[in-house]
């Protein structure tokens, strides 16, 4: 790494006093792209909320790596990573937001005393991490989204507390994701498992066709399940099926009973009773809660890509 690597990842220890600046965002949808290889100063996050993206990447000094996103799942890419995206014939979208490095020494925030307040976050940050993907329950894109909302109303502040308090939050999901996906890596049967769930919610998933698929027993999957996140197969897989249902009462306009069958619901009363079990509320009082302050708008008055930059 050479010295203008340091300069622009949060990473170095030498950046402890500084603190993070959005640069740009976008919301994009594509069906077919195919990036050419670049790198930037910038450090970059990219949501997939709908498709499949292929990223290829060079970490310095080993050879060219690929990795795939899948809806639900999120990259970050530190500064100066060599890197290309690219989508083949499926309809995606893409939620990103491009942050640099600024001085701290006035503002209040740094990296330094977030990783004072919380021992994950100082893990987190106190080693080098130049791309890696985490999967999301629904909040990190929550708060990607109230960020983009945020800096694409506002004149771009650093001094601005708000917005510095919303990178917070969305930083310490970030470090605390990142420590749940690490958690559970070494378990390649839940892996396995909750990647199929990610990538097949709106279908019937069984705990059985499930264990199958992961080649173990039911009854072990289930208790795996119950190790890892503290719940049984059903109980995570409904609770996932309701966070994604959340995500599109909140970003779309479609019809309820249209994205109760987008998440796999048959039954009517069944979706009701699980989106009041897992989200406090009806379907019909969460969309009016969540449009009434504004906080999760997916840019669809006229062109579905939007961009902000400086």
């Amino acid at each position: 790494m050479n010295a203008n690597d340091n300069k622009n990842s949060p990473f170095f220890a030498g950046n402890k006093n500084k603190w993070f600046k959005p640069r740009g965002y976008y919301v994009h949808s594509y069906n077919n792209f195919d990036m050419t290889v670049h790198s930037h100063s910038r450090i970059e996050i990219m949501y997939v909320f709908t498709g499949e993206v292929q990223i290829e990447y060079q970490i310095p000094g080993e050879e060219w790596k690929k990795t795939t996103i899948i809806p639900s799942n999120y990259v970050f890419i530190d500064a100066n990573i060599p890197h290309k995206i690219s989508i083949n014939n499926i309809t995606t979208t893409i939620y990103n937001i491009e942050l640099s490095l600024t001085d701290s020494s006035d503002l209040g925030f740094s990296i330094g005393g977030m990783c004072s307040k919380e021992s994950f976050v100082n893990s987190f940050f106190n080693k080098k991490r130049d791309l890696f993907v985490c999967s999301d329950d629904g909040l990190f894109l929550q708060n990607l989204l109230i960020v983009q909302k945020y800096i694409g109303n506002e004149i771009n502040n650093v001094h601005d507390s708000y917005l510095n308090y919303l990178l917070s939050a969305l930083l310490l999901l970030l470090a605390k994701q990142f420590k749940q996906s690490k958690k559970h890596v070494g378990t390649v049967y839940v892996n396995t498992a909750v990647n199929y769930i990610y990538e097949n919610y709106n279908r019937d998933i069984t705990l059985s066709s499930l264990a199958e698929i992961c080649g173990i027993s039911p009854n072990y999957l289930n208790t795996l399940f119950s190790q890892s996140f503290g719940c049984t197969f059903k109980e995570y897989f409904n609770r996932y099926r309701i966070t994604r249902a959340c995500l599109l009462l909140s970003s779309t306009n479609l019809p309820i009973d249209d994205i109760r069958a987008q998440v796999g619901y048959h039954n009517k009363i069944c979706f009701n009773q699980n989106f009041l079990k897992y989200a406090g509320k009806s379907p019909k009082k969460y969309r009016q809660e969540v449009q009434s302050i504004n906080i999760a708008k997916t840019h669809a008055e006229g062109s579905a890509n939007t961009y902000w930059n400086v």
